[in-house]
């Protein structure tokens, strides 16, 4: 049952004048209810009340009082002053918890330096007892950038047991939502690059090292063909798909031209950047399919996969569908695309719509966590 909030003309007070406390709080006053807590000096010097004045005066400005209560742990606001009310026996599980911890700290820092001191005599080093609740309040999203070698290290240590010891649903739920939230972040990261106008050198780069994540199917990027076949090229970037065939990709950048205007007919024809784009990969396709042996001889050896070297897809992933005005754009560009026997157009924000569309489907086919 809750307790009744105590009236304003209940409430005494001792003033902040304990230089502990700093500059900046002295003259606060600390409120209670009832007798004074044995606890509470009358220079305002009580355990954990610096600490809690600082934290309330981040949370609500100065517009708060702090009032210690036998039982009662509430917020209420009125007026605009916010009444916060902190039990006796909150401020006891919070000293006991206190001297738990500086306690195993103490030993803990004992026993490490013993061990360095006199690595004969002593020679475990004994890790301090875990409180539970600490680690949910130390695992924010600003902690990861924070973590020191020795940190990684433990984790990479701690995970698999952790995992190991969960069950498979939650191992499940584990993996849907971190795989989930990695997606999201790389999503977000693609939306802002195709807007940024970076290089065809920098996108060659991004894609490169997140193709395998931003599209599914693939299990292998190949980079840079060495093969001596004459003067017959190759293509710098190809991808083994799940079923091992071989796909070659050519990279653009979002901001390359698809379309030209023919005023005269108006219908509009693929763009001179787009059109050798195309044509350079019809050549490698060409080149991969004559000296398909020499192909998969070279990535047997280089990668160890038996590929089925027959024809390759092409795809060049190239320019904005977004950038297109009218209707008519739309449908000419589909016309260009889906006429081409060999290869297909991906435009960026086509591969962007792939992988949040890839994202929703996790987000509805992954374990959901039960609501208590």
């Amino acid at each position: 049952m809750k307790s009744k909030l105590p009236h304003s003309k209940d409430l005494k007070h001792v003033i902040v004048t304990n230089k502990s406390y700093g500059a900046k709080l002295r003259g606060t006053k600390i409120y209670y209810v009832g007798k004074k807590p044995k606890q509470l000096q009358r220079d305002g010097a009580i355990k954990f009340g610096k600490h809690i004045l600082e934290t309330l005066g981040r949370r609500f400005g100065k517009e708060f009082r702090w009032i210690i209560t036998p039982e009662t742990d509430a917020i209420s606001h009125s007026y605009g002053i916010y009444r916060v009310h902190t039990s006796m026996r909150l401020l006891d599980r919070m000293n006991q918890e206190s001297f738990d911890r500086t306690r195993d700290i103490k030993n803990d820092i004992v026993r490490r330096f013993f061990s360095i001191a006199y690595p004969l005599e002593f020679t475990d080093r004994i890790t301090t007892v875990y409180v539970p609740g600490s680690l949910a309040a130390l695992l924010r999203d600003n902690v990861a950038p924070k973590l020191s070698g020795e940190d990684r290290d433990a984790l990479q240590k701690f995970l698999p047991r952790f995992i190991a010891s969960e069950s498979i649903k939650s191992v499940n739920l584990l993996k849907a939502a971190t795989q989930i939230r990695s997606l999201k972040e790389l999503a977000s990261e693609l939306e802002a690059a195709i807007s940024t106008g970076h290089g065809e050198s920098w996108w060659q780069n991004f894609v490169r090292t997140k193709i395998l994540i931003i599209q599914q199917g693939y299990i292998r990027a190949i980079e840079k063909m060495n093969i001596a076949v004459g003067n017959t090229k190759f293509p710098d970037f190809s991808l083994v798909t799940h079923d091992n065939y071989l796909d070659i990709l050519e990279i653009k950048k979002p901001d390359t031209p698809l379309l030209k205007l023919d005023a005269s007919r108006n219908n509009h024809y693929a763009d001179p950047e787009l059109s050798r784009a195309v044509i350079q990969v019809e050549n490698y396709i060409e080149n991969v399919a004559r000296q398909a042996d020499a192909v998969r001889t070279y990535i047997l050896d280089n990668y160890g996969l038996t590929l089925k070297v027959v024809r390759p897809r092409g795809i060049i992933l190239a320019g904005n569908a977004a950038s297109f005005q009218t209707q008519k754009e739309r449908d000419d560009f589909r016309l260009l695309a889906h006429g081409l026997k060999n290869i297909t157009i991906v435009t960026y924000d086509e591969l962007l719509a792939r992988l949040r569309n890839y994202i929703k489907v996790l987000e509805e086919s992954s374990p959901k966590r039960s609501k208590k």
